[in-house]
Parts: structure tokens; sequence; C-alpha cells
């Protein structure tokens, strides 16, 4: 009984004290709370930056897209300096792509049927060109259009790295924005053949503007980079 009461003492003394202690409490509870607390700091401003450049990309694609809906003419050089344009809105140091494309609705003299004709597109930055076959895989993005109306599809993508790894991988903004011409019918583009159907006949002809704008129109240049958006 001795050798029991003993043996009891020792694991009381020994054992159960220190766990009834209540001595670094604060020290134990930091180590634990300290690095939950530290990763969800990060997570907060990684991702109120994700949300911030998805908003910029957005705000900045439709910019550009307006202000090409406002023109009648463009060539390769002003949508260069138009994908400056959107590289300067997004300062983010992330090289973005930009694909401009016109796109024509033409029923063809039968209303049942419907057909989308890929006019002319441009990629940029190793961005391929959109071609007809790639339209007619699906055409459920586009919005209604009457006869003979025309749309500027305007397509960015900008690639976005989070500077740290709290849930959100690598990924790619993309916008597409599909717009009237808002002052003309059709928005050309000069230095490459266009296919543009007659409203009369309804045949197809090969309209050739590589010669651009008559001799006393100013050649298009596009817009300076530097040029704040609201004067654009």
């Amino acid at each position: 009984m001795t050798q029991l009461r003993l043996t009891s003492q020792w694991l009381s003394h020994f054992v159960l004290r220190p766990l009834r202690r209540e001595e670094g409490g604060v020290t134990v509870e930091a180590v634990i709370i300290m690095p939950i607390l530290a990763f969800f700091y990060c997570a907060t401003f990684v991702w109120f930056d994700a949300f911030r450049q998805k908003t910029l990309v957005m705000k900045a694609s439709y910019a550009v897209s307006d202000v090409l809906s406002r023109q009648s003419q463009v060539d390769e050089a002003y949508l260069d300096n138009m994908l400056d344009v959107l590289a300067y809105m997004i300062p983010s140091g992330e090289t973005p792509q930009m694909r401009v494309s016109l796109i024509e609705y033409n029923t063809r003299g039968n209303p049942d049927d419907t057909f989308y004709r890929l006019r002319w597109s441009h990629g940029q930055n190793g961005l391929p060109d959109l071609t007809q076959e790639m339209l007619d895989r699906d055409t459920s993005w586009i919005p209604v259009m009457g006869d003979l109306d025309a749309v500027v599809v305007t397509e960015t993508f900008v690639p976005y790295k989070p500077i740290l790894n709290v849930g959100i991988k690598e990924t790619t903004y993309s916008n597409t924005y599909v717009t009237r011409p808002r002052f003309d019918l059709t928005l050309l583009k000069t230095d490459e053949p266009v296919y543009y159907s007659n409203a009369d006949d309804r045949d197809d002809e090969l309209l050739d503007l590589s010669e651009g704008a008559d001799d006393g129109d100013t050649p298009l240049s596009g817009p300076n980079p530097d040029t704040p958006a609201s004067e654009l």
C-alpha cells in the first residue's frame, strides 16, 4: 500500500502537475496562432491584388474596344499602338495579347439561314488571327444582329502571376468585347484585302483596301501610347 501511495504521489508531482501549470500559455498560443495570422495577412494582399488586376484588365480592354468602335478605318500600325495603350493601362509588367476582328451577320436572302462572316482579324503578340473555321465552331457568344450588321470583336489575354502561393494559381485574364461601330456601318482595315458582302445582290466581292484612303486623306498612324485614356 505504501509503495502504491508513493507511486501515485510521484505521478501526481512529476506528470500531472506540469500539465496543470498555466505559465507560458500566451507564448504557446502565439506560436500556434502567429503563422496562421501571417498566412491570412499575406493571402489578403494577394487576393486583393488578383481582383485588382482583373478589374484593371477589364477596364483597359473595354477602353480599347470603345476607341476602336469610334473609328471607321484602321491599319496594323494603329492596332499595334492600341496594344501599347492596353499595356500602358495595365501596369503589371506582363505582356498582353490582343486580337481585333470584324464580323458581319448575313442571312444571304433567307432569314432561316443565318451566317456569320469574318471580314478580317488581326492577332498580336503571338495570338493567331481568328479564322472562319474557328468562328463557325461557336457563335453563341455573338449578340443578336440585324442583316448585314457588323460588330468589332476585341479579345484580350493578360497573364497573371501571384507573388505568393496562397491558393491562387498562375492564370490568364481573358476578356471579349463585342461592339457595334458607332459612327459607321463597318470598320475597314486598310492594309489587307477584306471580303465584303454586297447588300444588293448579296454576292461576295473582294474589296482590296491595301491602297488605303484617298490621296487627300491623312495616313493612319494610331494613337500615342503615352496619351491618357481619358483623352482618346
